[in-house]
C-alpha cells in the first residue's frame, strides 16, 4: 500500500492496520468557510506561490509537491490569486505544519490490524498554517491557522451527519477549508479589498502606490 506523505498519524495507522479499509473527515468543531463567502475581485493577485510542508515543526520536503499542487488548485479557484512561477504584484508562502503522536497512532492501527478490523482505532492528524501575502514590501500574514483530519479503521462508528471520504480526498478539504479562512479573515480586516474598483465606481484615478498601501497591512496584525 502506498502510503500517502501529507497525514503522519492516518498513515502509521493504515500501515499496521493492513487491508482494513480507512474513513477519513475534517474535525466537525472548526466552521465551514465556502468560495461564496470570498469577496470578489476584478482581477486576481498574479503572485509567486512558495510552500513548506512541515511534521512536527521540522521540515519534510517529501509531501511539498502535493502541498503545493492542493494549494494551486484552491487558489486558483476563489478568483482572488492567481499562483504563477513569475508572479508580477508578488508573492505567496504557505507553511503547513503536521502534528500529532505517531506512537500512539501506530498502537492504534496494530490492534485494529491484530483483531482484522474487530477493533476499531480513529487517530487525529493535526494541522497548523502560516500564510503570507508580500506585496510591494508590504507584508499580511496570518498564523496559527488550525484544522484537523481524523481517520477511523476497522469497526468504529463515525460521529453522527459526518460525511467520511479517503484520506488524500479529506486533506485535501483541510487545506481547502484553512486557506479559505485565512482569506476570509484578511478580507474581514480589510487586506484584501479591491480598491480599485472604489476608484472607478468614484470616478477618482487610480493610483497604484495607494492602492497597495492600503491593500498590504505591516506584518505586525
Amino acid at each position: 500500500m502506498r502510503i500517502d506523505p501529507r497525514f503522519a498519524l492516518a498513515a502509521a495507522c493504515i500501515a499496521l492496520a493492513g487491508c482494513v479499509s480507512p474513513k477519513s473527515f475534517l474535525d466537525p468543531a472548526v466552521p465551514r468557510v465556502s468560495y461564496q463567502d470570498l469577496g470578489k475581485r476584478a482581477a486576481p493577485l498574479k503572485l509567486t506561490l512558495s510552500v513548506e510542508f512541515q511534521r512536527n515543526g521540522a521540515p519534510y520536503p517529501r509531501a511539498e509537491a502535493v502541498l503545493k499542487e492542493g494549494a494551486q488548485r484552491v487558489l486558483r479557484a476563489t478568483g482572488l490569486i492567481l499562483p504563477s512561477d513569475a508572479g508580477t504584484d508578488g508573492s505567496i508562502r504557505i507553511v503547513l505544519n503536521n502534528s500529532g503522536d505517531l506512537e500512539d497512532a501506530q498502537s492504534k492501527g496494530m490492534k485494529t490490524g491484530l483483531t482484522l478490523g474487530l477493533a476499531g482505532s480513529t487517530v487525529k492528524d493535526a494541522y497548523e498554517m502560516t500564510m503570507s501575502i508580500t506585496v510591494d514590501g508590504k507584508t499580511a500574514t496570518r498564523t496559527a491557522v488550525q484544522h484537523a483530519l481524523y481517520t477511523s479503521i476497522g469497526n468504529e462508528t463515525l460521529p453522527a451527519g459526518i460525511e467520511s471520504a479517503p484520506p488524500n480526498v479529506a486533506f485535501d478539504r483541510v487545506l481547502e477549508q484553512m486557506l479559505l479562512r485565512a482569506l476570509q479573515d484578511m478580507q474581514k480586516a480589510g487586506e484584501l479589498s479591491d480598491l480599485r474598483t472604489r476608484h472607478r465606481l468614484r470616478g477618482e484615478p487610480a493610483d497604484p502606490y495607494r492602492y497597495q498601501q492600503v491593500l498590504f497591512a505591516p506584518a505586525s496584525l
